[in-house]
């Protein structure tokens, strides 16, 4: 039960992300969107949810880490149910940002959550977790135009997200219901304030931050990148679902061997000496190498964002520990990844080529493979 619902969870959390683009044509056709206005009902969840990953330690302090789930999945619920009678842009815009905010504070609790139900296979609920963000993704892409035009216009297939939050805020009901849930803390309460002053959450902040930054820069751009060095359009976007796909691989092979191996930095920086190769190849000839470049950065990117997780697990005496340190991270990483696309976008504005942007992912993830150093070891159960 506890797995079904942090794959339930991961699905939801990030399939904003995939039902929107392939609809903001529509949107826009529809609702006489310019394309800067478009381009918010994607950055702003992503800036939102950096804003309010803190608000999940927040939440958790007071009403514990189930509560504060249930009651985030359904202020996102609401939200996505509000969207099929939206018939303006700023209230579209305002239930975008509603979403991202409410998802980005889960996204916070979702370590200690895992810990507490399934503390012997915390990688490997890690890596299903992780696998499941992917896959809602995809799902929430490849379904979109399907319900648009067969089940009531792009207004429902943002809206029937909603469902979904609901169904799973009803589930964990359900769990604490049964006397399954996790235990409230006792005596007097006292708000943990987030580890601001402590070098080692700063350390893992920074793991979180380089695998967010390139993946939505790459995500974002790489379809352009490959067409404007003459790579058809249609098999450019091939190339996406290519290293969206791979990374699926790396979140389900790499994570579950962190169950067996203390060890933490062999595998990371694995990854990231992939996904550098990866980016390499694809700075070099986008055109000869877009195949290797996409599926090695894809491989190292995937499986870097999820061993991050791990990694907040690993520096975690407690629940709570989980919590603030991965608000803190999240808050951080969330950042990165609205600025990674932004900052790419801005560069070809500036040279009038993506070929910079990439040369920029290249360097974060040259700079990255300083980072398995300072990698401890797992905590001893």
């Amino acid at each position: 039960m506890a797995l079904s619902l942090v794959v339930a969870t991961g699905v939801n959390l990030r399939a904003v992300f995939g039902a929107t683009p392939p609809l903001v044509p529509v949107i826009s056709d529809d609702l006489s969107l310019s394309a800067t206005t478009a381009s918010l009902l994607t950055s702003v969840p992503i800036l939102a949810m950096a804003a309010c990953a803190p608000l999940g330690h927040a939440l958790t302090s007071r009403l514990g880490t189930d509560r504060a789930m249930i009651a985030l999945l359904a202020v996102a619920g609401i939200a996505e149910l509000s969207r099929p009678v939206t018939g303006a842009a700023v209230p579209l815009v305002v239930s975008a940002g509603l979403i991202g905010g409410a998802l980005g504070a889960i996204s916070t609790l979702v370590p200690a959550f895992i810990a507490h139900h399934l503390p012997r296979r915390r990688g490997l609920a890690t890596g299903v977790y992780s696998t499941s963000m992917a896959l809602g993704v995809g799902l929430a892409a490849g379904t979109a135009q399907p319900i648009t035009a067969h089940l009531g216009g792009w207004r429902v297939a943002l809206g029937v997200w909603g469902v979904v939050a609901l169904a799973l805020a009803a589930g964990l009901t359900a769990v604490r219901a049964a006397g399954k849930g996790m235990p409230r803390d006792h005596g007097p309460q006292r708000r943990v304030p987030l580890p601001l002053r402590e070098k080692r959450a700063w350390f893992v902040s920074a793991v979180h931050c380089v695998p967010m930054f390139l993946g939505f820069g790459v995500i974002t751009w790489l379809p352009s990148h490959l067409a404007a060095h003459g790579v058809p359009a249609g098999v450019a976007a091939l190339h996406l679902v290519g290293f969206q796909g791979v990374q699926l691989v790396s979140m389900l092979t790499l994570t579950p061997l962190t169950d067996r191996l203390p060890g933490r930095r062999a595998v990371f920086a694995t990854v990231m000496i992939t996904a550098t190769l990866g980016l390499l190849l694809l700075t070099l000839d986008p055109h000869g190498l877009a195949w290797p470049g996409a599926l090695l950065a894809g491989f190292g990117i995937g499986g870097a964002s999820s061993l991050v997780l791990v990694l907040v697990q690993d520096e975690s005496a407690a629940p709570r520990d989980a919590t603030r340190l991965s608000s803190m991270a999240m808050s951080l990483s969330f950042t990165a990844g609205a600025a990674g696309p932004f900052l790419i976008g801005a560069l070809s504005d500036l040279t009038g080529t993506l070929t910079w942007g990439f040369r920029l992912c290249l360097a974060v993830s040259t700079a990255g493979l300083l980072l398995p150093a300072g990698i401890r070891p797992a905590r001893t159960a």
